[in-house]
């Protein structure tokens, strides 16, 4: 046995996780550990550092592009992290569709991640890389289709400043997928039949309609600024009146800048909108799942 082998043991080292190991949780993964996540929207970087002790500590934003950036603060990331492991969520150029009857299964989301064509069939592009969310009750599913390219051009600028990505996600598809397991976690008298969710992050925007039990309807945008609420408002006002008045509205949003969360929000409360957002939630959910 290697002493390094040996000193990993005696450390315990050598029973951690992997941390390249993209099927165990980031949490999981740096236990421990040092770790930077970092969100990546159409002109702009905002990142957040994780300690030692899985708590939040600095955070951070700049208004320019990602290649641009990463250069002027590779050596403060560079501080934040061991080993030079990072998250990263890319949230512009992706489209999240509406899909039914896409094969379902414990192991659909690693086959998705390393053999996409199996999952989608004929839908597969081989330019995109893939997530997907399953409606718990029917055969619908939501399925996010991200730039091949981009992923790379984000890998590779990260590699050229010194930083490994252990993770590449969708912040706005994560937080979608988040509240959609929340809302059919709280209705324990039923999930409402008919609803609209809402959720924004960091410039991006998408709405999924309910109707009759069924995903009916969805539509994403990004590149929004905070200025952008009267466009943002173009989108969902369509959606919200395709489901009868009274009908549950859900909103879920994050930001390094609340403007946009808080304009939209005076909106939505006209129409009794549920406000589901909790502090650091885009952070939350990169760094723990």
């Amino acid at each position: 046995m290697l002493l390094d082998e040996i000193k990993s043991v005696l450390s315990f080292a050598a029973f951690k996780s992997d941390p390249d190991d993209s099927a165990v949780p980031w949490a999981k993964r740096y236990e421990g550990r040092k770790s930077l996540l970092l969100n990546v929207s159409r002109g702009s970087v905002s990142w957040r550092s994780v300690n030692k002790r899985g708590r939040f500590e600095e955070s951070g934003m700049q208004e320019e592009e990602f290649a641009d950036a990463a250069p002027q603060r590779s050596e403060e990331w560079r501080g934040m992290v061991e080993n030079g492991w990072c998250a990263v969520s890319v949230n512009h150029r992706f489209i999240i569709s509406l899909e039914n009857n896409l094969m379902r299964g414990d192991n659909c989301v690693s086959l998705l991640r390393t053999n996409p064509r199996a999952v989608l069939g004929p839908k597969y592009d081989r330019g995109k890389r893939y997530a997907i969310c399953h409606h718990p009750e029917t055969t619908a599913s939501l399925l996010l289709a991200v730039e091949e390219s981009l992923v790379k051009v984000t890998e590779d600028v990260l590699k050229s400043v010194g930083l490994r990505p252990g993770r590449v996600c969708c912040g706005l598809f994560a937080m979608l997928e988040h509240a959609i397991g929340s809302i059919f976690k709280a209705s324990a008298g039923g999930t409402p039949s008919d609803f609209v969710l809402i959720a924004a992050c960091e410039g991006s925007l998408a709405v999924l309609v309910q109707q009759e039990g069924q995903w009916k309807d969805v539509r994403c945008r990004s590149g929004l600024g905070p200025e952008a609420v009267e466009t943002a408002l173009q989108i969902i006002s369509p959606l919200v009146s395709k489901v009868p008045e009274g009908s549950p509205i859900y909103f879920v949003g994050d930001g390094h800048d609340n403007k946009f969360r808080t304009e939209l929000m005076l909106h939505l409360e006209k129409v009794a909108a549920t406000d589901l957002t909790q502090d650091d939630l885009l952070w939350t959910i990169i760094g723990e799942h």
